[in-house]
């Protein structure tokens, strides 16, 4: 072959490369931002679920404390999950309310009435939607489809 036809292969195989990056690295950011939505959805979900747990009344069955202690429970998990798919999410305070509340949850004596083991854990509960709720900040939840989330995380 030829010098030209050398560097013509070359120069379409440096552009078709630098086109490859570009399409790869688009797709990155949507991952990223995909990734922040669902942190930002599973936050409010965990939320939802403490506020249902410590709104039980003195008339809920301990079969409905222990049905919102799962769902609590569940909506961590999936906090957690989320949280490992955004590059730099703030969940230091998130964890030590997180341990915070499960201790009291476990303190809480198997003789105790709902209302009395609701009233155990309203505080760390309180506390951790609070911190939720911070952490949400933190990524940015309050935008619409938290779109500046992944510019956010990854500074």
């Amino acid at each position: 072959m030829s010098r030209m036809w050398w560097i013509i292969i070359f120069v379409a195989a440096g552009v078709g490369l630098a086109v490859a990056i570009g399409v790869l690295g688009q797709r990155n950011e949507e991952s990223k931002t995909e990734a922040a939505s669902s942190l930002c959805s599973s936050l409010k979900s965990l939320e939802g679920s403490l506020q249902a747990l410590t709104g039980l009344s003195s008339s809920s069955s301990k079969a409905e404390y222990q049905a919102d202690l799962t769902a609590v429970q569940n909506d961590w998990n999936q906090v957690k999950s989320d949280a490992q798919a955004v590059q730099n999410a703030p969940t230091g305070d998130l964890d030590s309310a997180w341990d915070s509340f499960s201790s009291a949850v476990k303190n809480v004596p198997n003789d105790a009435s709902v209302q009395d083991a609701v009233s155990d854990v309203t505080q760390s509960a309180d506390q951790l939607v609070s911190t939720a709720e911070s952490t949400a900040q933190q990524v940015n939840c309050s935008s619409s489809s938290a779109t500046t989330t992944a510019t956010t995380t990854t500074s």
